[in-house]
């Protein structure tokens, strides 16, 4: 019965041609052979539109897209619409993916009759360990899954989790406006609209931060600026009205501000951005002690403790990590 039901892996392609290979590889490769691939190539100046043909001549199962360049967000709402399988899942194009990385999911779907399973863990750039903090599997309220969303207890990215045709439905789409968080706002809608959530903690996802042209790699303050948008349209849309949520997404404002002001100063940035400087920095020292008040990892509190002694601890740890792992040097 199982192997009847298809998944749409939705993949979104734009100036990855160094990862691509990598990436299709593994999802061709999958231990669940009845998947759908939609590549969607949006407009990517690369080779990677001839990269993503040639597979589908090898693979029937490989779907192409070729759009005009609108950004990840529109690229994934039209591999939404061009699929066909009773579960959809996202990889993206500089990532890749375990052999069993769609079986788990979908096993956990059947195993809870869930619409919507979320592994939150991950393998990557910085955390190549693959030993999972838990391996049970459970069942959480749409509260609490938006806690843990908001206070950085999952990856906030639309990948590591599985969707239900259904659960899509015509209206839960990517936001075309938001070309930085727009996993984060998706996911948020997604928890309050699911019937049930599962959580699953293997480690199946690997997420690269190696990409020098990915949006959280390269500054653009444009970018980072509709990062900042991307939290107050996820407070805008929380129907879930309680005080655990009122302070989980205070944490999360808090952390993006935090993120932003990393990458000013890591970008060297502060006096092209001094407004959007100043605003972050005002945020990071004056709110930091919200991570006190909610369920986030011990690291995300200290990390909330050094920044408001002393902020630029944070981006110049992270310097020291990247030559570590030899990542932009």
């Amino acid at each position: 019965m199982k192997n009847k039901i298809k998944v749409s892996v939705i993949v979104p392609i734009h100036n990855v041609e160094k990862f691509i290979n990598k990436c299709v590889d593994s999802i061709i490769n999958q231990t669940y052979k009845n998947i759908e691939i939609v590549l969607v190539d949006d407009g990517s100046p690369d080779n990677c539109p001839k990269i993503c043909d040639d597979y589908a001549k090898k693979d029937e199962r490989v779907k192409v897209i070729h759009k005009k360049c609108g950004g990840v967000s529109s690229a994934r709402n039209a591999g939404i619409e061009a699929s066909t399988g009773e579960y959809v899942c996202f990889v993206d194009g500089d990532d890749f993916v375990m052999p069993d990385y769609v079986e788990y999911m979908l096993n956990l779907a059947i195993k809870y009759d869930s619409d919507y399973v979320i592994s939150p863990q991950a393998l990557g750039t910085f955390n190549k360990n693959n030993k999972n903090s838990k391996n049970d599997d459970y069942v959480v309220d749409a509260e609490k899954a938006l806690e843990m969303l908001l206070c950085y207890q999952m990856r906030e990215g639309c990948y590591s989790k599985l969707f239900k045709r259904e659960l899509l439905g015509n209206d839960l789409r990517f936001s075309e406006k938001i070309v930085m968080g727009e996993g984060f706002t998706f996911n948020s809608l997604a928890i309050q609209k699911a019937h049930k959530i599962v959580l699953g903690y293997k480690k199946i996802y690997f997420y690269r931060r190696d990409n020098e042209t990915s949006a959280t790699t390269k500054f653009n303050k444009d970018k980072f600026e509709n990062g900042l948008y991307a939290i107050k349209y996820i407070k805008e849309n929380i129907k879930i009205k309680t005080e655990r949520i009122e302070k989980a997404w205070k944490y999360a404002n808090w952390r993006t501000h935090s993120d932003v002001y990393d990458a000013i100063v890591l970008a060297k940035a502060e006096k092209s951005c001094d407004e959007l400087y100043r605003r972050c920095l005002s945020v990071v020292k004056n709110d930091a002690l919200i991570a006190f008040k909610v369920p986030t990892k011990k690291g995300s509190k200290l990390r909330a403790l050094v920044m408001k002694v002393c902020p630029r601890l944070v981006p110049l740890a992270m310097i020291i990590r990247r030559k570590i792992f030899k990542v932009g040097f």
